[in-house]
C-alpha cells in the first residue's frame, strides 16, 4: 500500500519535520541539560501528552502484568537505552550526523530479524541493502577510505542507539503485535514506563544535580518541542499513518537524514561534506532496497504483521 491522499501526505510531511529535528533540539537542550535529565523530562512530557489524549478519548491503558511486562521491554530497548545513547552522541557529533545514523535502524531491524530466524528466507536485494548500508556508514562516519572521521565513541554509541530502535521493532512484531489494545493506549503505557526506567536508571546516567541544570528560553523551547511533539505528538501521528498506509508509513525515515542535515546547516552552522552525502546517499539506497518486499508474502515477513504496533515504539533520536 503506497501513501496516498493529501492527510497522508501532510503527516508524513509533518513527521519528517518532527522526528527529523530531534537531533537539532536534542544538541539545544543539552546545552542546559544533562543527558539523563533530559531523557527523563522528554518522557515525561510525551507521556503527559499521550495520557491526556487517552483521557480525551476515553481509551485505557492495559492493566494486565503481562503487557505491562512487555511495554517496559519495549520500553527499555526503544526510548530510554536510545533516547540516552544518542543524547550523549549528539554532544560530539553533529546533529545532522545523529540522523544519518538513524537512518541506518531499517538496517539493524532487518539484521537482528534474520539473526533471530524470524523473517523467512532473504533474498538478494535484502542482503545487498545490508552491504549497501554498511558501506555507506562507513562513509558517514569517515572510517573508510582511511581519513579523518568522527569520534569514534559518540559514533559507536549512534549506531548502538539504532540498533536498539531495530531491536525494539523485532520485539514488537514478536510479542505484541496480536495483542488487542487500542495502539494509542500501549504506546502512551509505553512512554509512562519509560519515564519510569528512566527516573530509575538517573543516578547512572551521568550528572544529574541542579548544579548541572542551566534552564535558559532557547533550552526549555528545545525541551518542550522534543516531549510534546517529537515524541508525544509525534507517536499519535504515526499511530494514525501506520492505521492509514499500513508498511508504507515507514519511509518517513528516509527522510529523517535530509530534514536533520537542513537544520543542522541552517540553525546551527553545521558542515555538510561531500563523503558524508555519498555515504547518507549509499545508507538511504541500502534501507530502500530491505524495505520494498518483492510480494506481499515478503511484505508480511519484513514486518507486515507487526505494523499496527510498531507506532508504538517512539523511533526518533
Amino acid at each position: 500500500m503506497g501513501i496516498t491522499g493529501r492527510a497522508a501526505l501532510v503527516r508524513l510531511a509533518v513527521l519528517a519535520v518532527l522526528w527529523g529535528s530531534s537531533f537539532l533540539w536534542a544538541a539545544i537542550a543539552l546545552r542546559g541539560l544533562p543527558p539523563g535529565v533530559l531523557t527523563v523530562v522528554r518522557l515525561a512530557l510525551g507521556s503527559a501528552l499521550l495520557l491526556a489524549v487517552c483521557r480525551l478519548r476515553g481509551i485505557r491503558l492495559p492493566t494486565e502484568p503481562r503487557v505491562w511486562l512487555h511495554l517496559a521491554v519495549v520500553a527499555a530497548i526503544g526510548n530510554v537505552v536510545p533516547l540516552l545513547l544518542f543524547a550523549y552522541a549528539v554532544r560530539s557529533i553533529d546533529s545532522h550526523v545523529g540522523g544519518m545514523l538513524n537512518a541506518t535502524t531499517p538496517l539493524w531491524t532487518l539484521a537482528i530479524g534474520v539473526c533471530l530466524g524470524g523473517l523467512g528466507p532473504v533474498r538478494g536485494r535484502y542482503l545487498g541493502g545490508l552491504l549497501a548500508g554498511l558501506v555507506g556508514t562507513l562513509l558517514v562516519i569517515g572510517t573508510w577510505p582511511p581519513g579523518e572521521g568522527l569520534p569514534v565513541v559518540p559514533t559507536m554509541l549512534g549506531l548502538m542507539a539504532a540498533a536498539s530502535y531495530g531491536a525494539s521493532y523485532v520485539y514488537i512484531d514478536r510479542y505484541m503485535s496480536r495483542l488487542d489494545r487500542p495502539p494509542i493506549a500501549l504506546a502512551a503505557g509505553q512512554l509512562v514506563a519509560g519515564t519510569g526506567l528512566a527516573l530509575i536508571a538517573l543516578p547512572v546516567t551521568g550528572p544529574h544535580s541542579l548544579d548541572a541544570v542551566h534552564l535558559g528560553p532557547d533550552v526549555i523551547v528545545a525541551t518542550i518541542a522534543l516531549g510534546a511533539f517529537c515524541t508525544g505528538l509525534a507517536t499519535v501521528l504515526n499511530i494514525r499513518q501506520v492505521a492509514d498506509v499500513g508498511p508504507a508509513a515507514s519511509v518517513v525515515l528516509y527522510l529523517l537524514p535530509v530534514v536533520a542535515a537542513v537544520l543542522g546547516w541552517l540553525v546551527l552552522g553545521e558542515k555538510i561534506t561531500p563523503l558524508t552525502v555519498v555515504g547518507t546517499a549509499i545508507v538511504l539506497a541500502g534501507v530502500a532496497l530491505t524495505r520494498t518486499p518483492q510480494s506481499n508474502a515478503e511484505e508480511r515477513a519484513a514486518g507486515g504483521s507487526g505494523s499496527r504496533l510498531r507506532a508504538g515504539t517512539d523511533l526518533d533520536g
